[in-house]
């Protein structure tokens, strides 16, 4: 019913011209700006050593179904966590032709997973719960307790991975003992440092009595109301548990093939769908998974053998946007490691420098720019090289090394391996991954609206 043309008097309303008038932004880069930018990328060094034959990539969507179209404010979300593996010298023996053949594309990707978690959002409450909140927080540690990778075996459950996360913690949550972790307050009483250990049994808050469970470190219940979309807090776990699914994978291995984890890990990469980040109350993982990776790369390097790698592919964001609007002028084959200068003074326009550095809170990845030999633009991650961001001054000078990325070149013959032409900035694991866990809004989020609606009838 709205009139298709209310943007005219908009755009010619002398106050907004005025207002714009007064305004500064930023303009693409032209002339010895431009040259200056293109300056800092570097020819992507050689790498003629073996490259990882074994692909693990990860991705995730998420969905907030209405129960009954009558009720619009009475929700429960989904989310789907795809895991697909695929063998690298398989997928190169697809390259025989300008065809590929469909049916040997359907064959690589065989091997793939999906978790689907369920959770009660707005309005809605599970097991006889007095709160969505308390609700949402039951599903979820139920859910990542029978996550396993053996059924029978409680202690290869996504849970029990949560305290190797933990166990990697510093300061005074940090504990000493692998079975136990502490949350920061309890979020019925919110009295501090609870302590919780990996027991079936039900645990609960020692000064209020109320239900505590191991889960509620990833605090994700503070994201969660009972009367709003909890959209947020569904996104917030699906981010979250996208990357502790590689430290789920680290732990299974070393645990369950303690004599061979390391050429397990050495021949393998995680592609991961977005940086190398973990966004709002569980960003405090960030810290234990960079750790973790860590660890494994130094005992790698002891064995003699190549690290273990991650990429987190980026196809949005502000270096997104950034390459793509000076790509015509970078050469191929070249890299750029991304400092906090560059940021600053080029893409957040304005920018104040910090005291820190950028994503100090939520990254354990540095982000490279990349133009391809074949001229394709990317954002990408790689896990920092170093165990702790204790010293700040010195890691953020470090960090932006590209020297201390010896093996930078295989990441970039990795993502060449893998190009796509199915969308801008595309990988074939991270677009396979994404057809086994991307939710449409239509037809898909309707189908899911659907079947919540006849589930609750039911």
């Amino acid at each position: 019913m709205a009139d298709k043309t209310t943007h005219v008097d908009i755009v010619q309303n002398p106050d907004i011209k005025s207002f714009l008038d007064e305004c500064n932004y930023m303009v693409p880069p032209t002339g010895n700006e431009l040259a200056e930018i293109v300056s800092n990328f570097i020819s992507v060094p050689f790498w003629d050593k073996a490259l990882p034959t074994k692909i693990i990539a990860i991705d995730g969507s998420n969905y907030e179904a209405t129960v009954n179209p009558q009720i619009p404010f009475t929700r429960f979300g989904f989310v789907k966590i795809g895991h697909l593996l695929i063998n690298r010298d398989s997928y190169k023996g697809l390259n025989c032709g300008k065809f590929i053949d469909p049916f040997a594309v359907a064959r690589l990707s065989e091997d793939n997973s999906s978790l689907l978690f369920s959770f009660p959002s707005s309005n809605m409450t599970y097991k006889e719960q007095k709160s969505v909140r308390n609700s949402f927080r039951l599903a979820m540690d139920e859910a990542l307790y029978k996550q396993r990778f053996i059924e029978s075996d409680p202690r290869t459950s996504i849970r029990t991975t949560l305290f190797y996360i933990a166990a990697h913690r510093t300061g005074k949550l940090h504990s000493d003992t692998p079975n136990r972790l502490f949350l920061h307050k309890c979020p019925t009483c919110e009295a501090e440092m609870i302590e919780v250990w990996d027991i079936p049994e039900v645990q609960k808050c020692p000064h209020c009595g109320e239900r505590v469970y191991p889960s509620d470190c990833l605090r994700i219940w503070e994201e969660v109301h009972d009367s709003a979309s909890n959209q947020l807090a569904l996104t917030r776990f699906t981010n979250a548990i996208m990357h502790i699914l590689i430290i789920h994978y680290i732990r299974y291995l070393k645990e369950r093939f303690p004599n061979s984890y390391l050429g397990v890990l050495s021949n393998m990469c995680f592609f991961v769908d977005g940086p190398l980040a973990i966004n709002g109350t569980a960003a405090w993982i960030k810290s234990c998974i960079q750790k973790c990776i860590y660890d494994v790369n130094v005992e790698l390097k002891m064995a003699n053998m190549s690290p273990m790698m991650v990429i987190g592919l980026q196809k949005s964001g502000k270096l997104y946007d950034y390459i793509h609007l000076i790509g015509s002028s970078i050469r191929p084959n070249s890299i750029y490691c991304v400092t906090d200068d560059f940021r600053n003074n080029y893409v957040d326009f304005d920018k104040t420098p910090s005291s820190t550095t950028y994503g100090n809170e939520t990254y354990y990845g540095q982000d490279f720019l990349l133009k391809t030999s074949s001229g394709k633009l990317f954002v990408f991650n790689a896990p920092y090289p170093f165990p702790n961001k204790d010293n700040i001054a010195v890691f953020k000078k470090e960090k932006a090394n590209i020297e201390h990325y010896f093996n930078i070149g295989a990441y970039v013959r990795l993502i060449e391996d893998f190009e796509s032409d199915l969308y801008e900035g595309a990988v074939v694991p991270i677009a396979l991954a994404q057809k086994y866990t991307a939710i449409s809004l239509q037809p898909g989020g309707k189908i899911l609206d659907v079947l919540a609606q006849t589930a609750i009838k039911q």
